[in-house]
């Protein structure tokens, strides 16, 4: 069916004028899980551009509880980045939950997403090691300070005493099983991408491995924007590309003929 796409988004309410950040994971708010807090378990889960219509609109309608107003200190580009950062504050309250700052983490893909997870992480005492076959994108973590390292570079399982963890940020079958391999006996899996991989509980059983999946950065916007206020992540340099959103068509199809030359474009109404 079709859909108007886009979700990372900021904008300007009509009435009043104020620039917000637009939180695309919409929840009903009212169902048992999302009274417990678990609004991305929400049976009638909606998210901007995928399934429901999204903020390529000139106009839309929503919750107020999906608006975060924006300081000033906060410029319109860098309110674009909020949700990467949203979810990556998710994958380290589930992953600080569950693992002492002592585990070693690897991040699986350089993109967005990857960078963050691996930035957060780190900023929080976690020693990380970002993976990613692409030079530039690695080129791209390094500008973040995050260690990085092409997959060829990794050894194929993870060998000391302490705890393993791999963030799986690619959606890609490779990077899954990779994220599996590499923790060993009693490592920890942490999707993040959602990649279309046949699973089997064999080797999570036989590894004592634990597995856990992370949706969305529902009710981590605030913090988001503070990290961002602050300065404590530098999102400018996510951005690789401009445009103005008249030039969509090409823009998507410049961006199909060649992925590696596109990190993150920001379009503007």
């Amino acid at each position: 069916m079709p859909v108007v796409l886009g979700h990372d988004a900021i904008g300007e309410i009509v009435s009043t004028k104020k620039r917000v950040a637009i939180d695309p994971a919409i929840s009903c708010r009212q169902c048992p899980v999302c009274l417990a807090g678990r609004p991305s378990g929400c049976s009638d889960y909606k998210f901007l551009g995928l399934t429901a219509p999204g903020t390529f609109a000139s106009y839309l309608t929503l919750p107020a509880a999906n608006l975060h107003e924006l300081p000033d200190s906060v410029d319109d580009e860098a309110g674009t980045v909020l949700e990467p950062i949203a979810v990556g504050l998710h994958a380290l309250e589930r992953i600080s939950g569950i693992v002492t700052q002592d585990a070693k983490v690897i991040v699986i893909g350089g993109g967005p997403i990857g960078i963050v997870v691996a930035k957060l992480l780190q900023l929080n005492g976690f020693s990380v090691q970002l993976v990613e076959p692409i030079k530039s994108r690695r080129e791209r973590a390094e500008l973040w300070g995050v260690p990085s390292l092409d997959v060829t570079e990794l050894k194929s399982v993870h060998s000391g005493l302490e705890r393993a963890v791999a963030v799986e940020t690619s959606s890609s079958k490779v990077g899954a099983q990779l994220a599996m391999d590499w923790v060993g006996t009693g490592g920890v899996i942490a999707a993040v991408g959602a990649a279309d991989t046949p699973l089997t509980f064999a080797q999570a059983v036989l590894k004592d491995q634990t597995l856990i999946g992370i949706r969305g950065g529902a009710r981590r916007y605030e913090r988001a924007i503070e990290l961002v206020a602050t300065g404590s992540l530098p999102v400018g340099e996510l951005v690789s590309h401009r445009d103005s959103i008249m030039n969509l068509e090409s823009i998507i199809i410049e961006t199909n003929a060649n992925p590696l030359n596109v990190f993150r474009t920001v379009l503007y109404h």
